[in-house]
């Protein structure tokens, strides 16, 4: 015990000199991780203790992913992260089961007998890449994914491939990430000993990537890795677009699951037919089964998510009005919802109140949408009021010129319209010089990044947003 907890301080101070050194987050950001504790590193999972109190919703969105990245950089391999409260019967029980090579149960009160019985199921299990909580029965359904929940629900319950694959699309935060996890969970618990893995189209592309860097047997390791699963779920593969020999592994592989009568399910941010510099073969065979899509959640919906994660997080402290007005005014995907619960949740917290709507608003505003009765903000509107802000033309937004001076306004210009109009990756990627859906997606999560360490560039966008206004 006492050397599996030296093991765990001694990588826990790599991965924090890593951060320190190679990190983007900044000194508070450093200051608050080094509070927290490495409980077990488990193969698969970094178990992390937290301090007692923390919600951890806010601690999860702000530095898990420094967290992965500088044990990525350590490891040389991905970490999924747990998280456990300090002083709570599961950090105990982690505790004591330190030199056991798999994760920790999900029930931590579990016995001894049985937690060892069922160590190999949970070892599988986590080679699997699934996120446990990720379940049908939290998805939260209305009429923006009831056919795709359908779709997913008919999947599983099948004895034989009803559709392969099942492609499911919609812009970034509606949940295809959350519908892929839940069908790998239902499966497993449906069937026994089915294989099944999910991976982002990132991984299997920088797997690949290694597996030739390597030589040897590499190669081979890899395609037996994804040809011998049962079911193989790929998030976001229109990031495949544009890297010409790993669409060639994938598309071999694709055949060989297919082939053998094996379950593929993707997820992308729009249809297979509109993946810029994806393979026309690639493009085929994605459509040829079941494609559903995933659109902004309704009124009633969001109400439905809030309650939801209000009473996962066990939080109390936001009233009916707060709640409705997060409701009403944070409407274009599940994810920003969330995002905004998190915040109100902090807020409240920290001050032990119920924040005032006046506060919200104000705190809220890069979330919130904002239309005129003359039907909404333009895409226009964002060029111009971006354009004055950086001292540029709307014509530079618009043009080819890649300089920092352009570049970084023509990203944030891009962000903000996806913030606060309803039109989709290709029709901004289509205003701004006929750009496509990929660089708009690219602007988007760079501003993204951005915005987690430069409070200059949230102080640019709240200045150009209450302008919108």
């Amino acid at each position: 015990m006492e050397k599996g907890k030296k093991e765990s301080e001694a990588l826990w101070a790599q991965i924090m000199e890593n951060l320190r050194t190679h990190g983007q987050a900044d000194g508070y950001a450093i200051d608050f991780i080094s509070g927290l504790r490495l409980v077990e590193d488990t193969g698969t999972r970094l178990i992390i203790e937290y301090p007692e109190g923390l919600m951890l919703a806010w601690l999860e969105l702000n530095y898990s992913e420094y967290i992965e990245t500088a044990a990525s950089n350590v490891l040389k391999a991905p970490r999924e992260l747990e998280f456990v409260e300090a002083g709570s019967q599961k950090a105990e029980v982690e505790e004591v089961t330190l030199p056991c090579p798999a994760p920790a149960a999900k029930v931590a009160n579990t016995a001894a007998a049985p937690r060892r019985a069922s160590r190999n199921a949970r070892a599988t299990k986590m080679q699997s890449n699934l996120n446990e909580d990720y379940t049908f029965d939290n998805y939260v359904v209305g009429s923006s994914n009831h056919f795709a929940f359908a779709a997913a629900q008919a999947l599983v319950n099948a004895d034989e491939r009803v559709f392969n694959p099942l492609f499911i699309y919609g812009n970034s935060g509606m949940g295809k990430t959350h519908l892929l996890h839940a069908i790998g969970n239902a499966l497993r618990a449906r069937r026994e000993n089915v294989q099944v893995l999910y991976v982002t189209s990132e991984q299997f592309t920088n797997a690949y990537i290694e597996a030739i860097r390597k030589r040897g047997d590499a190669l081979e390791v890899f395609r037996r890795k994804y040809r011998k699963v049962d079911v193989l779920l790929i998030d976001d593969v229109q990031f495949m677009a544009r890297a010409d020999r790993t669409q060639e592994e994938f598309f071999h592989t694709f055949n060989a699951l297919f082939e053998s009568g094996k379950q593929i399910v993707l997820s992308a941010d729009c249809p297979a037919s509109q993946i810029t510099n994806m393979d026309d073969r690639l493009k085929t065979r994605f459509s040829q089964g079941m494609t559903v899509e995933l659109t902004a959640p309704c009124y009633e919906m969001r109400m439905a998510i809030l309650r939801q994660k209000m009473l996962k997080w066990k939080q109390n402290l936001l009233s009916d009005e707060v709640v409705q007005f997060l409701a009403r005014n944070i409407t274009q995907s599940v994810r920003a919802l969330e995002g905004a619960l998190i915040r109100t949740s902090a807020l409240a917290s920290f001050s032990n109140a119920c924040p005032s709507i006046a506060f919200l608003r104000e705190n809220l505003a890069d979330l919130m949408n904002k239309r005129s009765a003359s039907g909404g903000i333009s895409i226009a509107d964002i060029q111009q009021h971006v354009a004055s802000e950086f001292g540029l033309r709307v014509e530079d937004l618009n043009g080819r010129r890649r300089t920092a001076a352009i570049a970084h306004p023509r990203q944030l210009a891009m962000f903000l319209a996806r913030q606060h109009t309803g039109c989709s990756l290709q029709d901004i990627g289509e205003a701004f010089g006929g750009r496509d859906h990929g660089t708009v997606l690219h602007a988007m999560r760079t501003i993204e990044e951005k915005l987690r360490v430069d409070s200059s560039l949230r102080e640019v966008i709240t200045r150009v947003s209450e302008a919108l206004a």
